[in-house]
């Protein structure tokens, strides 16, 4: 049952990763196109993505199918690469590249100098691979973040303590008296609102009580 529930986790683990790296991806992607080439914008980028041409120039929400659907497949390599070389970033990196050059092998618009091995590759295209690695872990850890901690139990004492008990009978007055203030003064005033002020004018009145005993003791 253990190993079971770990699969579980890790499968939900997996599935949001890839939904939050993915869609994450595009966009930052998207938006660097547009930063370096403004012209860029609203032309169509056609890629070869499940069999048929598309334009990958769109936001994710926008985005086709397939091409959605490619870059899932990438974020799931970058899981693997992750969970298979979780301190080493290089050899994650030079998985991840291998993953991609496995998706576009058949994508005649990709540069032919992208298919060489991770340790040809230029820095600025192994950055490319490292940045999947970083944002993937990126992408784990936003979805796996700690539920948070319950309050202390003094806390919760304390909080408790705070609270007021009223009786059934008490309650039906205070509603009364509240609809009956609410229409003469025009406005809505709650039963809470009452039983506030009147804990504050009793807490005044005792005050005032204890000075004036004070002050007959001196």
């Amino acid at each position: 049952m253990a190993a079971v529930r770990k699969a579980q986790k890790t499968d939900a683990t997996l599935e949001a990763a890839v939904e939050y790296f993915s869609a994450g991806s595009h966009d930052a992607w998207r938006k660097r196109l547009l930063e370096t080439d403004p012209k860029q914008k609203g032309k169509p980028r056609m890629r070869l993505r499940g069999g048929v041409m598309v334009d990958v120039n769109q936001p994710w929400s926008k985005l086709d199918a397939r091409a959605k659907a490619d870059n899932k497949r990438a974020a799931r390599d970058a899981f693997d690469a992750v969970k298979k070389f979780p301190n080493d970033r290089e050899a994650a990196s030079n998985y991840v590249h291998q993953r991609w050059i496995a998706r576009n092998k058949g994508d005649a618009s990709q540069p032919k100098a992208l298919f060489k091995a991770y340790a040809r590759l230029p820095d600025v295209e192994k950055d490319k691979d490292r940045a999947h690695v970083d944002r993937m872990k990126a992408a784990i850890a936003a979805v796996t973040k700690p539920a948070a901690k319950k309050a202390p139990r003094k806390a919760a004492k304390k909080a408790a303590a705070k609270s007021v008990r009223i009786d059934a009978q008490s309650w039906k007055r205070l509603e009364a008296a509240a609809k009956q203030l609410s229409k003469a003064l025009g406005r809505d005033v709650t039963p809470e609102v009452l039983l506030s002020a009147s804990a504050e004018a009793m807490a005044g009145l005792a005050k005032s009580m204890a000075a004036e005993a004070r002050g007959k003791r001196r």
